[in-house]
């Protein structure tokens, strides 16, 4: 505690106003100017915490005072303060990696609870020779202690070395698992569980060389109008808040108004907004930087900006952010095509592996992304890709593969899938697809309602991720509660232009099994889709029209596409989810015996 201090854990004028300063500096940062909710909950904490008021900070308080959540908020219903306290921690430690290298002091939040850790680092004469606290939190208050150190630049290198290590031993660790740890090795089911650093560490540099593909919102010019100003700035807040939700494809950036995007970006998103007939137009397009090429442009108009509510303003950067960013976007959809990243070639590779379940897709695609983590075992989305990718191996009844990757790996693929899975959630505990993954590793493990609960923690951290939707929709299909999943895959299906025909194929069976009239638009995706969720389709439909050689034809097709389904369809159908109630139900209609 500073001498003199009257409150345990309150620094002193000086440092407080340090700590001020500093803040002040993060919050004029492109990521956390474009995230006010992110800085909202930055500044209620430090200020807290300033203010000698640290044991406050509980999950209700920053929820109601900082996040604007009713007084009836329930912290134990809503993971909204742990799905921001998760993105905080990232974008504090993206920020320390590039724009505040240099500053004097840094910012923390360690894992476990709210209360943030201020280190001074470096600093004028005047500055070394002044204590250098450190705030760390204890039960009932945070201590704030003098932290003796050597020369500021040593000092730091060494907190750098150590943190980057420690990161890197997570993914090193993970990564021997995954390749060497024999089949049946007993595996921690506690996916919640995070890798600290001591409270009295900075917050890691980024460890990782491997970049997504990055973007900038950018906004040219502001208009000369206040209004209109406003209104452009509130609406790039907004669209920078979702699109960064796709964590595991894009790297958003934000540059302040009027200025120029960084030279390091593959994507600038430009908008403008221009007067017409007495109302407002909004322009935006999406130009390639590496060939300064349009890829694609959008305009919307209103009669008056005075009449827009801020749930619809919200609501219209929610779909164009879906609409750029969603894996099947418009964004990847040119960057599949043009991309100078092999991190973002992969994981692009991977989704379209899934949409053609073709086995040589398969292995090229498991074939990079194991290069990536052999690159840096702390790359979050590639670890949360091959947890998906293997359980693709395993319930697709790929069986070639599979023993191939046994024995490479020791492991068959739902072992392997599920640590990967608690490797990706561990790496980012905020991180969308990371759940996704552990969603369906549950489900293929039997744990059907823990499944649901890492789904819906998944859509909590990505609301307008057409993917997880549909992934959350399917798994309440399979599982006999159709009538929960229909209206997920509904959305997922109105928001993916580009979607892979298994969106619709789940929308077509929860429209089936629940007795409801299918919709002309799943059996248009399916009549001619030849992957094995599409002959299903067909062959369920040709039942419904009395088709019966249209039915053979589809199901003798499917057969030689997974021959899993010719010798044994319902061990197919199991290892897709699908609980035995619903399995029945299939195999009945098709009239295939009960084997």
């Amino acid at each position: 505690m500073a001498e003199g201090d009257d409150e345990v854990g309150r620094p002193d004028e000086r440092a407080a106003a340090s700590i001020r300063a500093e803040l002040d500096r993060v919050l004029a940062s492109d990521a956390f100017r474009a995230a006010p909710q992110l800085s909202a909950f930055l500044s209620f904490v430090v200020e807290r915490t300033v203010e000698g008021r640290a044991a406050e900070l509980k999950g209700y308080t920053i929820a109601v005072e900082a996040l604007g959540r009713p007084a009836d908020f329930n912290p134990q219903i809503d993971p909204i303060v742990r799905v921001e306290a998760g993105r905080l921690r990232r974008a504090l430690t993206q920020y320390y990696a590039n724009e505040g290298q240099a500053d004097p002091l840094q910012l923390s939040m360690p894992v476990g609870g709210y209360v943030p850790v201020f280190t001074f680092v470096d600093g004028d004469e005047e500055g070394r020779s002044a204590p250098a606290w450190t705030s760390t939190p204890a039960p009932s208050a945070p201590a704030v202690r003098p932290a003796p150190a050597p020369p500021a630049d040593r000092r730091a290198a060494l907190r750098w070395v150590v943190a980057s290590l420690a990161a890197l031993a997570l993914g090193l660790l993970a990564l021997s698992w995954w390749l060497l740890a024999p089949a049946g090795s007993p595996m921690e089911l506690a996916s919640e569980k995070t890798v600290s650093l001591p409270p009295s560490a900075a917050p890691p540099p980024a460890v990782n060389t491997l970049q997504l593909t990055r973007v900038a919102i950018a906004i040219p010019v502001l208009p000369a109008d206040p209004k209109r100003a406003d209104l452009l700035r509130r609406f790039s807040e907004l669209l920078v808040d979702a699109m960064a939700r796709f964590d595991d494809l894009v790297t958003i950036k934000a540059p302040a108004p009027g200025s120029p995007p960084a030279d390091d970006v593959d994507y600038v998103f430009e908008m403008s907004i221009q007067t017409v007939d007495g109302g407002a137009e909004g322009l935006g397009r999406l130009r390639s930087v590496r060939d300064d090429r349009i890829v694609w442009t959008t305009s919307s108009g209103r009669p008056s900006i005075e009449m827009l509510q801020e749930a619809q303003l919200s609501e219209m950067a929610r779909r164009l952010a879906t609409r750029l960013t969603e894996p099947f976007g418009i964004i990847h959809a040119d960057a599949r095509q043009s991309s100078s990243s092999p991190a973002a070639r992969c994981i692009l590779k991977t989704f379209d592996a899934r949409r053609t379940m073709l086995p040589e897709d398969f292995v090229a695609a498991r074939s990079c992304l194991g290069q990536l983590v052999e690159q840096d075992p702390g790359f979050y989305p590639a670890w949360a890709h091959l947890a998906i990718l293997s359980l693709g191996e395993h319930s697709s009844g790929i069986e070639k593969l599979g023993a191939q990757a046994t024995e490479a790996g020791g492991k068959p693929p739902l072992d392997r899938a599920l640590a990967a899975a608690m490797t990706a959630t561990r790496l980012a505990p905020s991180g969308a697809r990371a759940y996704q993954a552990m969603m369906k590793v549950l489900l293929l493990r039997g744990a059907s309602e823990e499944a649901l609960q890492k789904g819906r923690q998944a859509l909590a951290r990505n609301p307008y991720d057409p993917e997880i939707m549909s992934e959350l929709g399917s798994l309440y299909v399979r599982i006999g509660r159709a009538e929960d999943g229909l209206p997920l895959l509904e959305r997922a299906i109105a928001l993916s232009v580009g979607r892979p025909a298994r969106y619709d194929f789940y929308a077509f069976l929860g429209a089936y099994l629940t007795g409801a009239k299918v919709p002309e638009t799943y059996l248009a995706a399916l009549a001619t889709d030849t992957s094995p969720f599409g002959l299903l389709a067909q062959a369920l439909a040709a039942i419904s029209e009395g088709d019966r050689a249209r039915e053979m034809a589809a199901v003798a097709t499917l057969a030689e596409k997974a021959p899993l389904f010719g010798t044994d369809p319902r061990a197919y159908l199991a290892r897709k989810g699908f609980a035995p109630a619903v399995a029945d139900r299939l195999l009945a209609a098709l009239a295939i015996e009960r084997r």
